[in-house]
């Protein structure tokens, strides 16, 4: 056989191990022979991108994000036909990092070379909200729907669907959330968890009658899950209160007062996009300076925690059960506040409790969680709407944090972690 027989057999082989890689990739994307498939191709042809590209997928897929930003990056070097393809791919991992600027940067290149896919647009719209322009970034998804609904109407459902998660994922409050995920809702109800969370919505828009329908809904395709169950038992005790307000002891300005609902949605949302309270702790202990670590408690159990009677302080004393008196310096603020054991949390509540009008800056029929003290009088503690305030006698509450979570993921960022949390407003959006 002749040498031009040969290359083509060569060639043969390679398009024909390239084609089954993508096939297998496609079946089951982190199969190790993804990797040999690929691999081959790219030993006989190493500036193949498209071969390249699929490495990094199997590798981002297989959890080695190293590897696979390494040869995403060495496409997007080349310049070639491949080049969108690699920012796309550049933009996802920067997405999954919550590294809201890189995102943005990859999902601007994307659109520099290419403006006909509404998906792009979509993606730079939630890049610019997660930045902290709200409103340019709640807008560009919009228009990535309306372009969607005009060049391919079949992928609409999934827009919207996407404008939804997308509108969450910054911090969308209720009133633009709801609107967008019961359009998603329409065009496709498979999306229980957004389905969800429009439950909650309307609870905090004191629809309690509509939150219930929704949750009955959901209980009919899964009555076990716990979640489901909380939605129709949150708004069935609300519809109660409504109904029954006269011979309640809690009516619905006190609920209002409270912001308990509030709170749950906020709660609810903080944990499935990862920025709650728990998640915060864990983003800690990767960070924390070890001679922060020496000044706190072993864990307390979970039934200690739950003595505690508090969500926020239960939380915090199965992460550690307080801290040594004294320590709270080690946080490297400029007020020593440090965290409350279970048993101080009890004792101060008893306190309290048993002589109130000793204490009169700790309200009767107020919401508050105490869980942090500089020993010296003053407290940090969880009140209405979940806003974390230094409480003292003889002074009004300030303002500390807008959470106990958002006060734990700011010392996340001090010590060099990563922070989930959209950007800060940069504009007069409401968040």
């Amino acid at each position: 056989m002749s040498g031009a027989g040969h290359a083509t057999d060569d060639a043969d082989a390679v398009e024909r191990n390239l084609d089954l890689a993508w096939e297998l990739f496609a079946a089951q994307p982190t199969h190790p022979q993804v990797a040999v498939l690929a691999s081959s191709v790219l030993a006989a042809q190493p500036s193949r991108s498209s071969a390249t590209l699929l490495l990094g997928k199997h590798h981002e897929l297989s959890e080695r994000v190293d590897e696979a930003r390494r040869l995403y990056l060495q496409v997007a070097g080349r310049r070639d036909g491949q080049f969108v393809n690699a920012a796309r791919s550049l933009r996802h991992l920067a997405f999954a990092d919550n590294d809201h600027a890189e995102a943005l940067r990859w999902a601007e290149t994307v659109l520099a070379e290419e403006q006909e896919d509404w998906d792009d647009w979509m993606e730079l719209g939630s890049a610019v909200a997660l930045s902290g322009e709200l409103d340019e970034g709640w807008r560009l998804l919009d228009e990535a729907v309306a372009l969607c609904s005009r060049t391919a109407p079949d992928g609409l459902p999934s827009a919207l669907g996407k404008r939804a998660v997308y509108l969450l994922g910054s911090f969308a409050p209720p009133d633009r959330f709801v609107p967008a995920a019961e359009e998603a809702i329409r065009a496709d109800a498979a999306s229980s968890w957004i389905a969800l969370m429009l439950g909650w919505a309307y609870l905090v828009q004191y629809r309690f009658a509509d939150a219930e329908q929704v949750g009955l809904r959901l209980l009919r395709e899964d009555p076990t899950e716990g979640q489901f169950q909380n939605l129709v038992g949150t708004a069935r005790t609300m519809l109660g209160i409504v109904e029954n307000a006269e011979a309640q002891d809690i009516t619905m300005d006190d609920v209002r007062r409270s912001g308990v609902i509030e709170t749950g949605w906020q709660q609810l949302r903080d944990r499935l996009l990862g920025t709650d309270l728990a998640s915060a702790l864990a983003a800690l202990d990767d960070v924390m300076p070890d001679e922060l670590r020496a000044t706190l408690r072993p864990a307390a159990s979970a039934e200690e925690g739950a003595e505690v009677g508090a969500l926020v302080a239960e939380d915090l004393v199965t992460w550690h059960d307080g801290q040594q008196p004294g320590s709270g310096a080690a946080w490297g603020l400029a007020e020593p506040f440090r965290l409350m054991s279970a048993a101080e949390s009890t004792a101060l509540d008893a306190e309290i409790e048993a002589d109130p009008p000793a204490h009169p800056e700790w309200p009767e029929n107020g919401v508050w969680e105490n869980v942090m003290t500089d020993d010296a009088g003053a407290y940090l503690v969880a009140v209405e709407f979940g806003a974390l305030v230094k409480r003292r006698r003889g002074h009004p509450d300030e303002p500390v944090a807008p959470s106990m979570a958002d006060w734990v993921w700011d010392r996340v960022v001090a010590f060099g972690g990563r922070d989930p949390r959209p950007a800060r407003p940069k504009s007069g959006a409401d968040g």
